[in-house]
């Protein structure tokens, strides 16, 4: 009798199955059984969805991350950033003319004899290499595209105004003309600019191959 009930009651809405079970002494005891089980199904159907989201909140749909407006976004960079970032330029800046006076000292030796410039660019390699391990060191996190760029020139810079102090401390002179100096500045701009991104998307090509092997280490 109570299956003869569940087939009847199967196209009630849960007002009406809800109102057989709060009046049972006006209905036969098979009615208000099928009717309470009819209310206990629907609200399973109801919960379980949300009790199984909120079990597995891994099986959300996924955002999709722009990576591009990531790569440009100034923001944790200049959030951060402080006198810490120029001494870290310097300092390395230092270390590296310091290799690199070292390279020049015994350029006439045998081992640097004939690839003591290959040696100085590899130095200047390191140097841009190590400000960017330093960063993530100092700072917990890994720089962004523009960041890493922006830290590239303080190092640049830094290289560029210890150079030139060094060479008017020993006496030296620093000739560098150009004949139209707003050309020549937007000539050494644009070059300085292409250089710079065109390391960096190097470098963002082994932070990639870098994070595929767990070793991340800028």
């Amino acid at each position: 009798m109570e299956d003869y009930f569940l087939t009847r009651f199967q196209k009630k809405t849960r007002v009406e199955l809800q109102r057989i079970v709060d009046n049972q002494e006006h209905y036969r005891p098979e009615a208000v059984l099928a009717a309470t089980k009819l209310l206990n199904k629907n609200l399973s159907e109801q919960v379980l969805p949300v009790l199984a989201e909120a079990a597995y909140p891994t099986k959300e749909k996924k955002t999709e991350v722009d990576w591009l407006s990531l790569s440009f976004d100034y923001r944790p960079f200049f959030r951060t950033l402080s006198y810490r970032e120029f001494l870290t330029s310097i300092s390395i800046a230092l270390f590296g003319l310091a290799i690199i006076g070292i390279i020049n000292y015994y350029s006439d030796e045998r081992f640097f004899k004939d690839a003591h410039s290959t040696w100085k660019w590899y130095t200047i390699l390191f140097v841009f290499l190590a400000n960017h391990i330093i960063y993530k060191h100092e700072h917990k996190r890994s720089n962004n595209f523009l960041g890493r760029s922006i830290n590239d020139l303080f190092l640049l810079v830094s290289l560029l105004l210890l150079t030139i102090s060094y060479k008017f401390i020993i006496g030296g002179t620093y000739d560098f003309r150009i004949g139209n100096g707003f050309l020549g500045i937007i000539i050494i701009v644009t070059v300085i600019t292409m250089a710079i991104f065109s390391f960096e998307i190097g470098l963002g090509f082994l932070k990639m191959l870098l994070k595929k092997i767990k070793c991340q280490i800028f």
